[in-house]
């Protein structure tokens, strides 16, 4: 089974039905609904998407039902103490994709899908847009 972190843009995209990223979003998540990947997210990007969701919604309670929509099918990853360590000592210019990185790699998760992949250059990640892993995954079958 294929285990993945999901960006905190790609997660908005899905739940925020953005225009011209939900498609491809959705495509993942209804992927990941079926059980044919693993979808991951940090602990530390959820406070971030409960931010944005919130701004989206303009209700802290209709954001928070939503969220627990989202990670129902997503798998939390610990954010701690050596995570940050290794975001630090890592040398990426963005801290919060170090963290992100660092995240993943400590919980044996090797792939990332974002809509920023020059912010994980450097990461040790192999780096897809949603697009470029929804071919990897048509590629396979």
């Amino acid at each position: 089974m294929n285990f993945v972190l999901l960006d905190t843009n790609v997660i908005l995209d899905y739940a925020e039905e953005r225009e011209g990223f939900y498609e491809a979003a959705k495509e993942i998540f209804e992927t990941i609904k079926r059980r044919e990947l693993v979808g991951c997210v940090s602990a530390s990007a959820i406070t971030d998407i409960f931010y944005f969701l919130q701004k989206y919604c303009n209700d802290s309670g209709i954001a928070l039902t939503l969220l627990k929509k989202l990670i129902q099918f997503l798998e939390i990853i610990a954010v701690d103490r050596r995570t940050i360590d290794a975001a630090i000592a890592s040398g990426m210019s963005d801290f919060e994709d170090a963290v992100q990185a660092a995240a993943a790699m400590h919980n044996g998760i090797d792939m990332i899908i974002t809509r920023d992949g020059a912010g994980f250059r450097n990461s040790g990640l192999r780096v897809y847009t949603p697009e470029e892993f929804l071919d990897s995954l048509h590629y396979q079958t």
